[in-house]
């Protein structure tokens, strides 16, 4: 379906599904493994022998993957790793008159990760979560992914390179609560980093007063700005690309070429649901995708640098003839980011999702005047004994 207009908004609802999720959380907390067992079989039809895969059968099924996705993903590693090198902050430390001040960034400990699976597997979500954590330094790091028949040999082989600690061919929203709280089998984490489905997103927003979350994710979002020397069939494939995640991905075109939108619209397929919008200008289609503030934003047009300096809400950004798609594999930043408009307030996953930032002072020998000042808030707010306690080191 092909709508001419601006999408009104999306909203991802819990309300359908926080109650059986809520039960399910519930289960889990109280019946731990037995649980998980349980539900694994009631929900997905699978009977669990065991809640760890050995590593030997890891390292097995590692074994029996192709050299050419072998290599393929050899490659990914590097270009992704390169990245999110790039954006490792280093320790800093200065002062100000007497006080010495500085910051120590610390890895987390514990991160699980979720892969969804089902009829498909995902190996670079697998990536896309395990390379920024490892390159953070974390120090573990659990997966749990829904194993219907054998582990998919690209995601062993990845957990290898990435020297998982344990896989749990648990899926769904117990997965999730497992890794939040812990059972007998399955490690309880700092952070739970992945994608999924709506019961996923709802146990995660259910647990997040528990252990940290990247964010909720709801369905794909693509924005494509063009302007008139835009190729429509590359326009089309990559609206269609990442209507591949569903029916209820967010498809939208901006042009200020009605010969673009037109050329389009004959070519996008059926089973999605594509917004078509006339501007005047591509200033215009810019203050557009701001206020949508998509999870993809292509900027296909030949002015694309130009116009990236007024791009403000987005998660993830190709420029020019670049496909969207491939920041989903290979370009580098994450695949794992922000839907339903909350690139406003943060951005794709980094190492800085897995890093937290730890401040230190050396006061020994601080400035009179600013003790005193600290002092008079101090007094201020009614808290005299604060007061004091910074005063009687400084007498």
């Amino acid at each position: 379906m092909i709508r001419r207009e601006i999408p009104k908004g999306r909203v991802q609802s819990f309300s359908q599904v926080i109650d059986k999720v809520s039960e399910i959380a519930q289960r889990v907390r109280e019946r731990g493994d037995t649980a998980l067992r349980e539900l694994t079989l009631e929900l997905d039809g699978i009977k669990l022998d065991s809640l760890v895969l050995d590593k030997d059968y890891i390292d097995g099924r590692a074994s029996e993957l192709g050299d050419e996705m072998r290599e393929a993903i050899d490659r990914v590693w590097v270009q992704l790793t390169s990245f999110h090198e790039m954006m490792r902050p280093p320790n800093v430390g200065g002062g100000n008159g007497k006080i010495k001040y500085g910051v120590i960034w610390t890895a987390l400990n514990r991160v699980g990760i979720y892969v969804p699976g089902g009829k498909k597997t995902y190996p670079s979500t697998l990536m896309m979560a395990g390379i920024p954590a490892r390159v953070a330094g974390v120090s573990e790091l659990f997966v749990s992914t829904p194993v219907r028949n054998r582990l998919d040999p690209a995601i062993a082989y990845i957990a290898q390179k990435l020297k998982v600690k344990a896989i749990y061919p648990v899926g769904g929203a117990q997965a999730i609560v497992a890794m939040a709280f812990g059972t007998e089998s399955v490690s309880k984490v700092d952070k739970i980093i992945g994608p999924g489905n709506i019961y996923v997103q709802a146990a995660k927003y259910l647990v997040s007063g528990e252990v940290g979350i990247d964010g909720i994710e709801g369905p794909t979002e693509l924005v494509v700005i063009a302007d008139d020397s835009s190729d429509p069939k590359r326009i089309a494939l990559d609206l269609m690309a990442q209507g591949e995640h569903g029916s209820s991905s967010l498809l939208v075109l901006i042009s200020d070429s009605e010969r673009i939108l037109d050329e389009v619209s004959k070519l996008l397929n059926e089973g999605n649901e594509y917004f078509l919008v006339k501007v005047k200008s591509l200033d215009e289609a810019i203050d557009i995708a701001n206020e949508i503030a998509p999870e993809h934003l292509s900027l296909y047009s030949s002015r694309a640098r130009e116009y990236l300096s007024k791009v403000k809400n987005s998660a993830a950004v190709t420029l020019g003839d670049t496909p969207p798609a491939l920041i989903d594999y290979a370009a580098g930043p994450d695949h794992i980011l922000p839907t339903n408009g909350w690139s406003r307030f943060r951005g794709g996953i980094t190492v800085f999702d897995f890093l937290k930032p730890i401040s230190h002072v050396d006061a020994e020998k601080a400035d009179e005047n600013l003790i005193r000042a600290a002092m008079k808030i101090a007094e201020y707010e009614g808290f005299s004994i604060h007061a004091r306690s910074i005063g009687v080191r400084y007498e």
